[in-house]
């Protein structure tokens, strides 16, 4: 029995193109409001983040005259921002989110599940996604390469899976949790090399700007920032063990135990025959990549909201999977 609330029988809301609509819709409404009602400091280092690089700063200290959040992206990103660092503020802010919308509705679009699948998955993922947008954030971005990574290693296209994990681990690391995926499809040191290549590419890129002393000390100091991101207060389930102090069960033993849920299916044969079976690992990568993650914040919840929704449409239904 399938258990769904009613207004899922209405034409509208069983049409993914339709739904695709209201991510744009919203994408638009959302960025409006902070164009003419808000200021959005997130938006502010990133655009600031390109400037420092041309100016050969170190992108990791903090700027206080110009933003109050810290920058904890590549030196790649910076350079990237370059595409959007030169619009109005206001109109750059909308390019932003746009940009970081489109990926996820075509990761989504590509993943191969029936239409009624994917509609549930973006019905689901609606309020997530909003929360990230309203705080211009790149999550939804790093989701949609997690996804990708697996849609093109099912289609055979390792080149292009090679590219969108390379892509998302420079915009956040948590996408390297991805490769994972190296190891289920055949042509494993084709993918690798492929990876290697387009990793030199986007390591490289900024030196259009600045020089090769200077990148390798803005990577360094970058490795630096992300050492500290573990020792922050994150709304994951590592953050709420370290807040409740259990004795003997920190921060690493938590991480360990998620290493070893996301690795203890490659034992399995048939999660190397089934698709289904790759998809429901996909659910739970996605899933990890938030709940065991020591640096997370509410804006990365939409990286693990799709995992849900796969694991649920792809689960047999009855009322104890609904209401989980």
């Amino acid at each position: 029995m399938i258990l769904s609330p009613k207004p899922w029988n209405r034409p509208f809301f069983n049409d993914p193109a339709k739904t695709r609509w209201v991510y744009v819709a919203a994408c638009v409404l959302v960025s409006l409001k902070i164009m003419f009602l808000e200021t959005c400091d997130n938006y502010d280092c990133f655009q600031a983040s390109h400037f420092h690089l041309v100016k050969q700063w170190d992108l990791y200290l903090m700027f206080p005259a110009e933003h109050h959040t810290e920058y904890n992206y590549s030196p790649f990103f910076a350079w990237l921002m370059g595409a959007f660092a030169y619009l109005p503020n206001k109109l750059g802010i909308l390019v932003w989110n746009l940009f970081n919308l489109f990926p996820f509705l075509l990761a989504v679009r590509w993943l191969p599940l029936d239409k009624t699948q994917q509609n549930f998955l973006y019905w689901f993922c609606l309020i997530e996604y909003i929360t990230a947008a309203e705080n211009v954030q790149t999550n939804a971005t790093v989701a949609a390469c997690i996804m990708l990574v697996v849609v093109y290693q099912m289609a055979g296209s390792t080149s292009r899976a090679a590219f969108f994990l390379v892509a998302g681990a420079f915009f956040k690391i948590y996408v390297l949790t991805a490769g994972v995926f190296f190891l289920l499809y055949p042509k494993r040191g084709r993918f690798f090399l492929q990876a290697l290549g387009w990793a030199l590419l986007f390591f490289a890129a900024p030196l259009t700007l600045v020089s090769l002393d200077q990148l390798l000390f803005l990577y360094s100091s970058w490795f630096q920032r992300l050492q500290l991101q573990t020792v922050r207060d994150s709304l994951s389930l590592t953050g709420l063990v370290e807040r409740a102090q259990v004795p003997g069960f920190g921060q690493g033993a938590t991480i360990l135990l998620g290493l070893a849920t996301v690795l203890l299916p490659l034992f399995f044969p048939s999660l190397y025959q089934q698709r289904k079976k790759q998809l429901q690992y996909l659910a739970l990568v996605l899933m990890f990549t938030v709940v065991f993650n020591p640096g997370v914040e509410s804006p990365s919840y939409i990286i693990a909201l799709p995992g849900v929704a796969l694991w649920y449409v792809l689960s047999e239904k009855n009322r104890g999977q609904f209401w989980l």
